[in-house]
């Protein structure tokens, strides 16, 4: 992998949000992505790695999918295991 990055949803297309904590060791690592409604803030194991404005998030159709760009296109899919999935409804601090 050559760096973190969340897709951004947001109004109209906004860039990803990247970071160059590179993740290549085969070690596991806790990821988390906060959205207060106006920032989003990327994190690995605690320490904050990323972070932009973003002020709205679009609304979703489908399904979501972790692990893959949002239309299954060939290079999208993370490579690794996933484990513990959280999604929240509010803001949490790691």
């Amino acid at each position: 992998m050559t760096g973190l990055s969340c897709p951004a949803g947001g109004r109209g297309i906004a860039p990803p949000l990247v970071s160059e904590f590179l993740i290549t060791d085969g070690t596991w690592y806790r990821i988390g992505l906060v959205w207060d409604g106006s920032e989003r803030i990327l994190y690995a194991d605690d320490v904050e790695v990323a972070r932009d404005v973003q002020p709205g998030l679009a609304g979703a159709t489908g399904g979501m999918r972790i692990g893959a760009g949002k239309d299954l296109e060939s290079g999208s899919f993370w490579f690794g295991l996933i484990d513990d999935v959280r999604i929240y409804n509010q803001k949490v601090t790691p």
